[in-house]
């Protein structure tokens, strides 16, 4: 039996929840898997049933309003990321001396594919962010050559692997454009395989059980909120949307607050309907009219498959997230606000200009059909079966 180990960024649950996808699939096919991780990522991984290593959490850090904590700080805590990203690349190595895989994916961890290499592992990366950027209000013209250099460099050390795979639209519809685009390192093994989350087919009928289980009416809007991320960056965006959602009258508003081991059942706070845990995510984010978001690549790219315009609400001064989010305006399937600055006011008036204008409806639905033409996940599981055959 074939082995394949998955090390996947810890930081929010989109990472681990696409590496989840693909492991299921490589399961049924009678492969073996394994993953390591840390924080919230491995806990949902162990809550989908699969073996996962603890390795050292290595992540920026953030702030009580939950935006990024700053460059200041996180470069006085710079001998500290480096000397766990040494130690992160040691217990890998030790993971897969001991676990022997017969090829390794890693999903944004570049420690595992050092640790891959010096043992001539297999190894594939799939990640949506091969470039690191500084955050928005600190990027100028006199910064990007700087970047660049930095992030070409980085993408010889991401050149290392086997095989690059970016689970994104091909240009020019690359969500990630920003983080992927202008790093000629990787050029030749680097390949666009769409989206790898792929939406659940409810029939009709399931779709109307939910409804009746929640009490939703379609005689008025659906507005699903789901906050995803970082633990640490939910609380304060939980509140304003709570607040909020006291203006949202015309609405009928569904939140998920995204907590791995929270409770599953559903909660009413005043006139929201609320989720810890929501069990029935994909049906949520099927029957709504609009989507209220943050800018992770994972839930965009599933809001796309959707087809659902979107209100996006970014973790404040994630570089990744805004640009994504950028991005998504460009292709006319967003409006986005400030999570700092934004008023309930403003989130109201955002959700109305979303379901009154038509333009917002009909472009996500052209893009929809476009990102369909691409089954991120078949090509991956083809991929891994060429490897190891």
């Amino acid at each position: 039996m074939k082995r394949v180990y998955f090390p996947v960024f810890g930081s929010g649950l989109g990472h681990a929840a696409r590496m989840v996808a693909l492991a299921s699939k490589l399961v049924e096919l009678g492969f073996e898997v394994a993953f390591s991780s840390y924080y919230e990522a491995a806990d949902y991984v162990e809550q989908r049933g699969f073996v996962c290593f603890r390795v050292p959490r290595l992540d920026v850090g953030w702030t009580a309003a939950g935006k990024f904590e700053g460059l200041l700080k996180t470069s006085k805590r710079l001998p500290w990321h480096i000397a766990t990203f040494i130690r992160q690349t040691v217990v890998e190595r030790k993971i897969m001396k001991r676990w022997r895989p017969d090829l390794v994916i890693s999903d944004s961890r570049l420690s595992a594919v050092i640790a891959a290499k010096s043992l001539s592992l297999k190894c594939f990366v799939v990640t949506n962010q091969l470039r690191i950027l500084l955050p928005p209000k600190k990027r100028s013209k006199r910064t990007k050559p700087i970047e660049r250099f930095f992030n070409e460099i980085l993408g010889k050390l991401w050149n290392l692997a086997d095989r690059i795979f970016f689970p994104d639209l091909p240009p020019p519809l690359t969500v990630s454009e920003e983080n992927l685009w202008w790093i000629s390192a990787v050029r030749k093994k680097a390949e666009y395989i769409g989206f790898l989350i792929q939406p659940p087919k409810k029939s009709l009928t399931e779709l109307e059980d939910v409804l009746l289980k929640l009490g939703l009416s379609r005689d008025k809007p659906i507005v699903f909120i789901q906050v995803s991320g970082p633990a640490f960056t939910k609380p304060a965006l939980l509140r304003k949307l709570l607040k909020a959602s006291t203006y949202l009258k015309d609405f009928q508003v569904v939140v998920s607050e995204g907590r791995v081991k929270g409770s599953t059942e559903v909660k009413r706070i005043d006139s929201v309907y609320y989720f810890e845990w929501c069990p029935i995510n994909e049906q949520l984010m099927q029957l709504s009219d609009i989507l209220v978001v943050r800018g992770g690549h994972s839930t965009l790219g599933l809001a796309l498959l959707i087809g659902k315009p979107m209100l996006i609400i970014p973790i404040a001064d994630h570089s990744e997230q805004f640009s994504n989010t950028i991005k998504m305006i460009k292709l006319g399937a967003a409006l986005w606000l400030d999570p700092l600055t934004s008023s309930p006011e403003d989130i109201l008036e955002s959700l109305r200009r979303l379901y009154v204008d038509g333009t917002y409806r009909d472009r996500v639905k052209g893009l929809s059909s476009l990102a369909a033409r691409y089954d991120g996940l078949s090509r991956l599981v083809e991929a891994v079966v060429e490897a190891l055959r």
